[in-house]
């Protein structure tokens, strides 16, 4: 029988569970309250549409009539989003670090407590039947229920202990920490880097993009040029498994320690970035040859995620979609592996040469055993240590493989647009176009941001995302905070005043909204039915947190546009935060790079001329090394720096509060920085 509750989601995740025999409800105070009125504890379920495991539980457990029967018993069942819901999926991902002393994972199990929403056991994936060391669910159901039933003050003590801990406040600090905590991050990050495979050491194996984001950043403070093991990191995502050979871009993560063989979901959260990420590591170069030498291979594999993985990710609206599943016809990587047999045939019906196709065999480990469940994904098996000797895929041979794969059946895509999400994929695409000269990646960053931008009269009720034309919930921290960024994004490359009057209502919304007590930002506000409204988030995950991304942009255009009171508000996060990143330096790149950002504000240069076009090379060169160059025709802004009498215009290069006397000739700003 069909849930009409799960059907009427904006939720592709909740839809794809309509026809489980379990009693689903979304989060809200309806199901509260039945849990409430029949004293049934809650049991809650999180997890995502790409997610592999997720799926594994639901064949197994929700759709088995027996255990559906047990569920619904002794429970009030909540299926929750993670995507949508980031308050509880962070909420209850800290609940099981405290109560199991090790990270958590989707899909994510809690049961809870339904007067006070406390979890009293928490775990992950769970199999139907006992295997892998755990018991098997229905067993677990039942234990769970009578623990409730017999032990319900010890259930609500231990609840008790938990809220407490989630709603305290690491302690502040009375300055913005010092530089100091980035270098002795980095020292610690670049001490457990994997000097065999690259990146992080370990599996599984995760982009960790705001780790590199920071690591590089870290490197252009210091001038070099990113050689040794942070060009091996971005290697490893370029050479191995990770990354998408026929289509572009990233999977989410690869399940052993070189980066061979990834869970296949492809999430956008991972690919808004990788452009930006990519880019800012491809200015690092140390001359024009080495430069050169590194965007040819970057630039053709940023273009390729640009142009297929957004283009699969578009909606009618023009934003895009959240993810693509990792299974196909519930098998993962359905539609990413091959044979040998295939990959011939494919390669000789596009007339490529035979000794090209024994050489991709090789180069992919195709005349090796099977590296995938008896069949092969593509995974270059001699891997370069540095970008420069990336060898991109021979476009016949790819474009070939790509239509024959695009003619399998298609993984599931999540229709769901998030703005927090589409605002990252846009500030990476300005980003990207700014330092590579890529004016195309720059306007489809541009044109992305307004068309996820409400007016500005909507900003405070702007929802998370949508579905087709249904909001979601109101949007959270960390939504307004992307948002904000990649709205000062496209700021700094068009200054105008309509953008900046957007700029001005999403801070006002977050100040009003989310500001706490302790100088930082909430993740949500009282309308969303949060179970700790009062949860404060300064550690990045796939994303970068929210606080992080608000103090580093408002300390941004704080000093650009003599905005004291922004840079106060960055201010509070960073001291906010002491505490936060005392305890786990390496958990805050974002961070520390606003931090340092904050201490050592970049150069800006603000061009006032009414002669645009006679400075676009200059500001093209400019650009392209790294600056910030703000042009403008406008009378209005930056008002304390006059427009020129004659002349082509003025250019004033800027260090935080401090101006040089202004430029009159785009070759002199030119020289002033070579």
């Amino acid at each position: 029988m069909t849930n009409p509750r799960m059907l009427e989601s904006t939720s592709p995740y909740l839809r794809a569970h309509a026809d489980n025999p379990v009693d689903w409800h979304e989060w809200g105070e309806e199901a509260l309250e039945l849990a409430r009125r029949e004293d049934r504890p809650i049991l809650l379920s999180i997890g995502y549409a790409a997610c592999h495991w997720c799926h594994v539980m639901a064949r197994e457990s929700f759709s088995d009539p027996d255990i559906a029967a047990v569920m619904n018993r002794h429970f009030v069942n909540i299926k929750v989003d993670r995507e949508e819901r980031p308050d509880l999926d962070k909420t209850f991902q800290t609940a099981h670090a405290l109560l199991n002393q090790r990270g958590g994972g989707w899909p994510l199990t809690a049961f809870l407590n339904p007067d006070d929403l406390t979890p009293f056991f928490i775990g992950t994936y769970f199999p139907a039947k006992p295997r892998f060391g755990m018991p098997g669910f229905a067993d677990l159901l039942e234990r769970v229920a009578t623990a409730y039933r017999e032990k319900g003050d010890q259930t609500r003590q231990q609840g008790a202990a938990v809220r407490e801990a989630l709603a305290s406040r690491p302690v502040g600090g009375s300055s913005v920490p010092r530089v100091s905590v980035a270098d002795a991050a980095r020292a610690r990050l670049e001490a457990s880097l994997d000097r065999e495979h690259g990146g992080l050491d370990g599996a599984p194996k995760f982009p960790q993009l705001p780790i590199l984001d920071f690591l590089i950043d870290e490197a252009a403070s210091r001038g070099s040029d990113g050689e040794g093991e942070l060009d091996h990191a971005v290697a490893a995502l370029l050479d191995g498994g990770l990354f998408d050979h026929l289509d572009g871009g990233i999977f989410r993560y690869c399940v052993d320690a070189d980066w061979t063989i990834p869970h296949f979901e492809k999430m956008l959260v991972d690919n808004a970035q990788l452009p930006a990420t990519l880019a800012r590591f491809c200015r690092l170069a140390t001359g024009e040859d080495a430069f050169a030498a590194r965007r040819t291979v970057i630039e053709p594999l940023i273009e390729r995620g640009v142009r297929h993985f957004f283009e699969r990710m578009r909606l009618p609206d023009g934003s895009l979609a959240a993810s693509l599943d990792a299974d196909t016809e519930g098998e993962e990587g359905g539609t990413y592996v091959w044979t040998p047999d295939e990959v011939r045939a494919v390669l000789e019906a596009a007339g490529v040469d035979v000794s090209a196709i024994g050489a991709f065999l090789s180069d992919y480990g195709l005349d090796r055993s099977a590296n995938f469940e008896g069949s092969w994904h593509l995974a270059r098996v001699a891997r370069a240590r540095r970008v420069e000797q990336v060898r991109p895929l021979d476009e016949t041979v790819r474009a070939a493989l790509l239509a024959a794969r695009d003619r399998r059946a298609q993984p599931r895509r999540d229709d769901k647009s998030l703005v927090g999400l589409n605002a990252l994929a846009a500030t990476g695409l300005i980003r990207a176009g700014s330092l590579l000269g890529r004016r195309d990646w720059a306007a489809l960053g541009m044109d992305l941001c307004d068309r996820i931008t409400p007016a500005e009269s909507a900003i405070t009720e702007m929802p998370t995302g949508h579905l087709g034309n249904r909001a979601s919930v109101p949007a959270f921290l960390d939504d307004y905070a992307l948002l904000l960024e990649a709205q000062a994004e496209a700021f700094l490359q068009v200054p105008d005043d309509r953008r900046l009057v957007l700029i001005e209502a999403i801070v006002s919304t977050v100040t009003r909204r989310f500001l706490d007590a302790s100088g930082g930002f909430r993740l949500s506000h009282p309308g969303h039915g949060s179970p700790v409204e009062s949860l404060v988030v300064y550690t990045d995950d796939a994303q970068p947190s929210g606080n992080a991304v608000l103090a580093d942009t408002l300390a941004r255009l704080g000093y650009v546009l003599g905005r004291t009171d922004w840079l106060e508000l960055a201010e509070g996060v960073l001291k906010a935060a002491a505490g936060s990143i005392d305890r786990a330096p390496t958990a805050h790149p974002r961070l520390l790079s606003a931090i340092r950002h904050f201490h050592q504000p970049a150069t800006v240069v603000v061009l006032k001329s009414c002669e645009l076009p006679a400075w676009q090379s200059a500001i093209d060169r400019l650009r392209q090394r790294g600056m910030t160059v703000l042009p403008t025709a406008s009378e209005t802004l930056f008002s304390d720096k006059p427009m020129p009498e004659s002349g082509p215009g003025l250019a004033y290069v800027c260090r935080g509060t401090t101006c040089l006397p202004p430029i009159d000739e785009p070759e002199r700003l030119v020289a002033q920085f070579a």
